[in-house]
């Protein structure tokens, strides 16, 4: 199809113009609402009107320079807004000399009935910027990008100001929207009020009000006075300007901030990473690299032109079209080439590094629409097997395009420097194929990326990456399916009808992935009954107790199929007012306050109500379905979503530009812990962000009244001092321990170098003394160490807390440090005295903070959970604690009551016949 077409075919086969001539979606005119104004949109009709108003965003963005001589498609509402942007790139592809004359027609059809197919979308990419004009013979330079690493005092420096920046910005949006709000109100106050007064703001208390809050929230006086005259002005048919659209340019995302980090410095819970987990959580744009070489491929990533691929519309009933989603993948490839010369950047810089690298940015979405249709869970390693062999048949045909491109065009500027490295890159993701199991997608991916290989090594690539995994809400919105790796998180959707009302049904990926039995059990459980027969505590029979008859009965259920709560189907928007008014006794105030509940009136107790409501309209988790559903319905946990991501990201040519989601009451721990394992676990980048607090989130904060001085009075005599702290200065006296202690002794390895540490414990099992004993080291070292321990043990014994060692001397830094083997809680530390007193606080403090592994991995200490035992104990068998036998720091994690039982203790002899023989001792 283009010049590429003789010889190497990047698109064989193509049949998507074909699909969408035999697929016409039924289109209809949409008249969608936003704010004061409405548009309308043809659009086909099985769209929701959320994806219909994305979609409409992006016709509003949609670059129309064509270049001279070409003209645009006349075609209306979104279908000709496909057949432009598709138009578009196949002209400029004819002018960079990517497409021939009697090609670029075939390559606009095709491309186009993709996008009316929802099989793939492109990003809206940035309107305006800079970029560089390579048909004027533009000379491209490399701009050499440094990245600071959170070991340097000047990041930890711009950490802190990217934090207090975040936090700046919450607080001026959360006050502009108040504030905007407030103007607002004063021209509401004015509109509904009447006479020749209704702008005075001492005849119009409604106005007077607004006025105090506007000024309350920073409004000038000038400003409100501004505001009021500008609506004084207005007649009773004039349109009120709202405030809070008005004059307010849309927030341009911020550029993202990339640092670089040791794996081992963020696995430890370094001060740094902690300071990093805090800045990402609360900005949101900052991103941590764990080499340079993925700092530099994440930053192209950000910048490239964007597409996706929508694997669930591949999906047949025959199993999955692999052909298709492969043509598909190479026919945006072409597309997304032709956009890397069109691209805006923010930076003039970034437009360089853009034509010089000319990187494109290719995801699948959908993927886990394809993994529950195919009765898959991302947390089992068939899951996991799948969705990484899909991923490697997209980069597989996209890097096989970019070498085609390269063969018949120009490679990339820098391909000549880093030819090894890439070649390096295939050769190795041809290695990580064969651990695969999918065998259809397996051996396609592997026959592309051969050739690949094969036309790269002479000829070059024509981008320096193709494939990458990020996050794009409206595009995801657009192609109605997840993006990346994102999990499936709603099992239900609500599917809009004729008449504009939405009922709940199972979400069509759910629904083929379960079979007849599970159907039915799935959307009984989740959507409920939908009727009050059979309903427990609140059904026909209860209500008719309570005084309704069979006609308000009935009209509850008729409303029970599209109400989303029980309290909203027994309400007065169903039932008749005055009925309830009658029957209940109750007045139009009591009515209408705020939480008043029919049901409750009637008597019944809140947990019958939720009982109730659980039937009839379902639960809202997975919780009690069996197991194995329940296992394949529920989103993956943060270790199956870092192990899936990682997975994918072997076979993506880019770091994964997508940023792992916290809920919104997570904190800094649960960040740094994260971060630590998706050090853990090889990811090459991470980036974190947090899930907005919901609207309806109020903190209980007590007001407490300042105490008030009373006025002073003029007295001659001194007043009497009150004594508020009293200093008693006594000598520290030693503690010994007692001559037979318990204690520990510790093994493991700190970047290859074995420590052992042995623990003397006092009777109640606090920590009296250490030992650190390394085999292998100088006798300097030895010695240093030896003496460092008897030092600690002093302090220890004339009262210094071990919370102040701990303090002291965790995250101090020398060698040797690095991964540690042999603890069940300590993965990596940063040196020796890191290890030991992470491992003495954990034993003796309980700071689980200062763990970085998975304790339930290795559970060494051969104690068991002691479940049991306290039972055993009061059976009867006298028994002693265990904490006055086992050490404390051995015990760790265990219960305080453990017992030992006297098993060997010899039963008493006794003559009583009436007992039998067992029983009657020696």
């Amino acid at each position: 199809m283009a010049k590429i077409m003789s010889g190497d075919s990047v698109l064989p086969d193509l049949s998507f113009a074909a699909r969408a001539e035999q697929a016409q979606p039924v289109l209809e005119w949409r008249e969608i609402e936003r704010g004061p104004d409405s548009f309308s949109i043809l659009c086909p009709r099985d769209w929701t009107t959320a994806q219909s108003e994305a979609w409409h965003d992006w016709v509003e963005a949609l670059p129309r320079d064509l270049p001279e001589g070409a003209f645009p498609p006349v075609a209306e509402g979104l279908d000709g807004a496909f057949d432009l942007y598709a138009h578009r790139l196949a002209a400029w592809g004819r002018v960079y000399g990517i497409l021939r004359e009697d090609e670029a027609q075939a390559f606009a059809a095709e491309l186009a009935a993709t996008l009316r197919l929802g099989l793939a979308a492109p990003a809206t990419g940035v309107r305006t910027g800079h970029r560089v004009p390579l048909l004027d013979g533009t000379k491209i330079t490399q701009t050499e990008a440094r990245y600071a690493d959170i070991e340097d005092h000047a990041c930890v420096r711009d950490l802190r100001d990217l934090l207090v920046g975040a936090r700046s910005e919450a607080v001026a949006r959360a006050t502009r929207d108040q504030l905007h709000a407030a103007l607002s109100g004063i021209t509401a106050a004015i509109a509904r009020a009447e006479g020749e007064q209704r702008a005075s703001l001492q005849h119009n208390p409604a106005l007077a009000r607004a006025a105090l809050k506007a000024r309350r929230l920073g409004a000038s006086d000038a400003l409100i006075q501004s505001v009021i005259q500008s609506t004084d002005g207005l007649t009773g048919d004039s349109t009120l300007p709202d405030w809070s659209l008005q004059n307010v340019e849309a927030d341009r995302p911020a550029p993202a901030v990339i640092v670089t980090a040791r794996r081992d410095l963020i696995a430890a819970g370094d001060p740094s990473a902690r300071l990093a987990a805090q800045a990402a959580l609360e900005s949101g744009r900052l991103w941590i690299a764990f080499d340079p070489d993925a700092a530099e491929a994440l930053d192209d990533t950000l910048i490239a032109p964007r597409a996706a691929l929508n694997a669930y519309g591949f999906l047949k009933p025959t199993g999955f079209d692999i052909e298709g989603f492969a043509a598909c993948a190479a026919l945006w490839t072409v597309a997304l080439d032709i956009e890397s010369h069109l691209a805006f950047a923010t930076t003039p810089e970034a437009a360089q590094r853009l034509a010089y690298h000319r990187p494109i940015a290719l995801t699948v979405a959908g993927l886990s629409e394809t993994l529950m249709a195919l009765s898959l869970s991302a947390q089992t390693e068939a899951g996991q097997d799948f969705a990484a062999a899909l991923m490697a048949v997209l980069d597989a045909e996209s890097v096989h395009a970019s070498a085609v491109l390269s063969r018949h065009l120009t490679p990339y500027t820098g391909f000549a420097a880093e030819r090894d490295d890439r070649v390096s890159a295939l050769s190795q993701k041809l290695y990580r194929l064969s651990g695969l199991k999918s065998a259809d997608l397996k051996a396609h991916a592997l026959t592309r990326l051969q050739t690949a290989l094969r036309l790269a090594k002479p000829t070059g690539l024509r981008h320096v990456q193709t494939t990458t995994l990020f996050d794009d809400p409206e595009l995801s919105l657009r192609l109605g399916v997840t993006l990346g790796d994102a999990p499936l998180t709603a099992l239900t959707v609500a599917m809009e009808g004729t008449d504009g009302v939405f009922v709940r049904g199972l979400h069509p990926a759910v629904w083929q992935g379960l079979n007849g039995d599970e159907r039915d059990t799935v959307r009984t459980h989740l959507l409920g009954h939908r009727t009050l027969d059979g309903a427990p505590h609140i059904h026909a029979q209860t209500l008719k107790a309570k005084g309704l008859s069979d006609f308000e009965i009935a009209a509850l259920e008729d409303a029970l199929i599209t109400a989303h709560s029980l309290e909203e189907v027994v309400s007065p928007a169903v039932l008749d007012a005055d009925f309830i008014k009658d029957i209940w006794g109750i007045s139009d105030e009591d009515l209408h306050a705020p939480g008043f509940s029919l049901l409750r009136l009637m008597g019944f107790p809140a947990d019958e109500i939720t009982e109730a409501q659980a039937f009839i309209f379902g639960h809202d988790t997975t919780e009690g379905l069996p197991d194995a559903l329940r296992q394949r319905l529920s989103p993956p946990a943060l270790k199956a979503r870092l192990a899936l991501r990682q997975k994918l990201e072997s076979f993506a040519s880019a770091p994964a530009a997508s940023a792992l989601v916290l809920e919104w009451n997570q904190g800094v721990p649960d960040a740094l812990k994260a971060l630590a394992q998706a050090a853990d676990s090889g990811l090459r980048a991470i980036g974190l962000k947090r899930q907005p607090a919901p609207p309806s989130l109020t903190l209980d904060i007590p007001e407490f009244e300042e105490a008030r001085r009373p006025a002073p009075e003029p007295v001659r005599e001194a007043p009497a001092q009150t004594v508020i702290e009293k200093i008693i200065e006594r000598d520290r006296e030693r503690q010994k321990l007692p001559d037979r202690r318990k204690g520990y002794i510790q093994k493991a390895s700190v970047g290859g170098h074995k420590v052992y540490l042995h623990t003397g414990e006092y009777e109640d099992g606090s920590v009296g003394e250490i030992f650190i004993d390394m085999h292998k080291e100088g006798a300097a070292f030895r010695s240093l160490m030896n003496n460092f321990a008897i030092a600690v043990s002093i302090g220890l014994q004339y009262g210094v807390p071990l919370d102040e060692f701990v303090d002291a001397f965790v995250f101090t830094r020398f060698e040797p440090a690095g991964p540690v083997s042999g603890n069940d809680s300590i993965r990596s530390a940063t040196s020796i005295l890191d290890y030991i007193f992470r491992e003495l606080a954990i034993s003796y403090l309980n700071r689980e903070d200062l763990s970085n592994a998975d304790p339930d991995e290795l559970n060494a200490d051969g104690l068991g959970q002691g479940h049991g035992l306290s039972k055993l104990a009061d059976d009867g068998n006298e028994g002693i604690a265990a904490s006055h036998l086992i050490s404390k720091g051995f015990m760790r994690g265990q219960p305080d009551n453990l017992v030992v039982v006297p098993f060997g203790r010899k039963t008493p002899k006794t003559d009583d016949p009436s007992l039998p023989p067992e029983a009657q001792g020696e």
